[in-house]
């Protein structure tokens, strides 16, 4: 009997296929025959009996025949056990009550919603026990979630788990618990959405693994990570916070990193300028004390001759820079005129107005 995946429960009364063409009873037929309605056709009666008994037979052996539609594959199971698989195509099996197909949609993706509430055939997002999650910061989050799924090994998913959606469901539930168990609530909030998705579909497909129900898990999608309804209003408040306590720490670190380096630089132009004035100073004086050395070397060898020149340098310095008027000693009977107001400095305005 060809069962398909859209009538019939299958082996577990809930997959599998069905339909398709019913086997004539047995006993209905033993009851034709010992009868005497082909009596009365004397020894034709028995022609007549084998000729219906054959054409029951063909009709039987008819039912085995099934059809598999692409992205479909068909499972044989002969006395209760797995036999093998047939691809797309037109195929004979034995029919029932020896035999059993099961033709299942292994193309077909399949969908589980977690934390999702159906009614009259629309998702509504609910916030119940399933949804909320304790974060690795010991917050909590509501999240709600979808897992696509197909089948990845026809015989495990028939015949090891009788509900493999529910098993699906509750698996994918504990893997995202345990990931956002890991995870911050502020990283969950914002840029972890991906890590956390990508994490948990490896846990999940590690976990339906090690069930052996024949599932591949195409992917784990996070509809929504957001706080609990009833505390929403004050964590935007905490975030807001911390957005503004983020930025004026930000507002430091540049103005420290502008000031900083201004009061360093001042400091070393001054600790340079003051090790060259240390180092001029110090030269200026180490060059008066070695020259003081050499005169007074000098004046040891020849000291009528030093003090003279110490006294010719000496005004030098002084005479450079005077107004000098030099007069002979020897003039006699000329009155000397010395022009005293002449001699003395002019004022910056006095020779403004003379110009």
């Amino acid at each position: 009997m060809p069962w398909d995946n859209k009538n019939s429960g299958g082996p577990w009364g809930n997959r599998g296929g069905g339909g398709g063409k019913q086997p004539p009873n047995l006993d209905d037929l033993m009851k034709l025959f010992n009868g005497d309605r082909f009596k009365k056709f004397g020894k034709d009666g028995k022609f007549f009996g084998l000729l219906a008994l054959l054409l029951v037979a063909m009709f039987w052996l008819s039912t085995g025949v099934y059809k598999v539609q692409e992205g479909e594959l068909g499972t044989e199971i002969l006395f209760g056990r797995f036999s093998g698989t047939t691809p797309a195509g037109l195929h004979f099996w034995w029919p029932s009550p020896f035999g059993d197909v099961i033709v299942i949609k292994v193309s077909q993706i399949n969908r589980v919603d977690s934390g999702v509430k159906v009614k009259s055939g629309v998702a509504l997002s609910g916030e119940d026990a399933e949804s909320l999650m304790l974060t690795g910061d010991e917050n909590i989050v509501s999240v709600n979630f979808t897992v696509l799924w197909s089948i990845k090994k026809v015989e495990d998913y028939l015949f090891n788990d009788p509900d493999p959606n529910k098993t699906v469901k509750f698996a994918a539930e504990s893997a995202v618990r345990e990931i956002v168990g890991r995870t911050p609530i502020v990283y969950a909030l914002t840029k972890g959405r991906g890590e956390i998705a990508d994490d948990a579909q490896k846990l999940l497909q590690q976990m339906v693994d090690d069930y052996r129900i024949g599932i591949q898990i195409q992917e784990v999608r996070l509809q929504k990570v957001d706080p609990p309804v009833q505390v929403i209003d004050a964590f935007r408040d905490v975030q807001r916070a911390r957005a503004d306590r983020e930025s004026s720490i930000n507002e430091a670190r540049a103005y420290s990193n502008t000031i900083v380096p201004e009061a360093r630089g001042t400091a070393t132009q001054t600790t340079q300028r003051a090790e060259a004035y240390k180092q001029a100073v110090v030269a200026a004086a180490q060059g008066e004390a070695d020259r003081f050395t050499s005169i007074y070397q000098q004046y040891q060898l020849a000291p009528e001759v030093t003090r003279k020149r110490m006294y010719i340098d000496s005004m030098k310095k002084i005479l450079k820079d005077a107004n000098k008027i030099i007069v002979d000693g020897k003039t006699q009977g000329i009155l000397p005129y010395l022009p005293l107001d002449s001699l003395k400095p002019r004022q910056p305005e006095q020779a403004e107005e003379s110009k």
